[in-house]
């Protein structure tokens, strides 16, 4: 049985006209901010989808000619402001976009939830009719159970596994976070940094970074030390790498540096290279630094960039012939591919043969 307004209306002990400015976001009579929280809280639990048909009418859209939602996929992106722009995940969308157009879909949407509210996602993945959608990123608990609760068919592609219950296509970053590292051991390397994405404290739970606890394991299998002193955390940008690893530089005296760096991501490696040049130190004479995904750009800075590559365009290729698979088959298990992933070996790390 169909979650109904009323229904979140009693529940939340407030009238149906207030639910419904609050879903379909009435600027011009809005709900109190503690209301608007209350009811959002409610229909992430009771899942409920709203009539598109009706709410298009009720708004006075145009309901002409919808795309069918038979041949209509939507996709989403949880981390990323800018999908066209970034270098990985527009990697991906391109193989998804090929694919998707071989086979008679379209792309009903092409969405960025990166900090956004869950009622902008909301809005935005519930006003287009869709038989399937492509997650790419990290998402929470809650993101995960509206998407599972108005969508059928759902396919997540990404470094991470999410054990979601629904299908995933995966380029395991853990795994290519250890190649990396023995790389840099195997060249001469044991005082080895990290810099990217640590772990944090939601709600009194922690939330692991994969690529962080690979770097743990992999320093703790070789019986390397680890220590504080040579992690710089950092989101996974340019602008924020360089900036936290230009200031960890500078509060960190040459004696007590790691003597090689592994960056959670190109770009991240990117802005952390730029910050060690500027510091007046020589890559890979002073600190090497290794990635992990293979932009386009890593094989242009100088040095080139040694790097895991990710083969990006696959991911998305494989996640839209999984999904169209799903849409079009009575398959109920999901399923899991695995991408292997390649060591790019570049000019950013070198031969070392005295322990550093």
């Amino acid at each position: 049985m169909s979650v109904t307004l009323k229904d979140i209306a009693k529940k939340a002990n407030v009238s149906i006209s207030t639910v419904s400015r609050v879903i379909n976001n009435d600027t011009a009579k809005p709900a109190s901010k503690d209301t608007a929280d209350k009811i959002w809280a409610i229909v992430k639990e009771m899942g409920y989808t709203p009539n598109q048909s009706a709410r298009k009418l009720i708004k006075g859209e145009d309901n002409t000619n919808p795309i069918p939602s038979s041949k209509a996929i939507g996709c989403i992106f949880t981390s990323t402001k800018d999908t066209y722009n970034d270098p990985f995940y527009s990697q991906i969308a391109v193989g998804i976009q090929e694919v998707i157009s071989k086979k008679g879909y379209v792309l009903a949407f092409n969405y960025s939830s990166y900090d956004t509210s869950f009622s902008a996602l909301y809005n935005n993945l519930s006003a287009y009719p869709v038989e399937g959608i492509i997650v790419l990123g990290r998402f929470d608990n809650e993101t995960l159970k509206f998407l599972k609760n108005n969508f059928n068919n759902i396919v997540y592609a990404g470094v991470n596994y999410v054990n979601g219950g629904f299908d995933e296509v995966i380029c395991d970053g853990y795994k290519g976070t250890i190649v990396a590292i023995e790389h840099l051991i195997k060249l001469g390397y044991n005082k080895i940094g990290f810099v990217g994405e640590t772990p944090i404290i939601d709600d009194n739970k922690v939330i692991n970074e994969h690529r962080f606890e690979a770097y743990r394991d992999v320093l703790g299998n070789y019986n390397i030390p680890y220590t504080e002193d040579y992690i710089v955390s950092s989101p996974l940008a340019t602008k924020e790498a360089y900036i936290n690893m230009k200031n960890y530089l500078q509060n960190t005296t040459k004696e007590k540096l790691p003597r090689a760096f592994f960056c959670a991501n190109d770009v991240t490696a990117i802005g952390a290279m730029k910050a060690i040049r500027e510091s007046n130190y020589k890559i890979p004479e002073d600190i090497a630094i290794i990635g992990l995904d293979d932009i386009e750009m890593s094989s242009f800075v100088t040095p080139s960039l040694t790097t895991i590559r990710i083969p990006k365009k696959e991911l998305g290729k494989i996640s839209a012939k999984i999904l169209i698979d799903k849409i079009e088959s009575d398959r109920e298990i999901p399923i899991r591919v695995d991408v292997p992933f390649e060591l790019k070996e570049r000019e950013s790390c070198s031969i070392n043969n005295k322990k550093a």
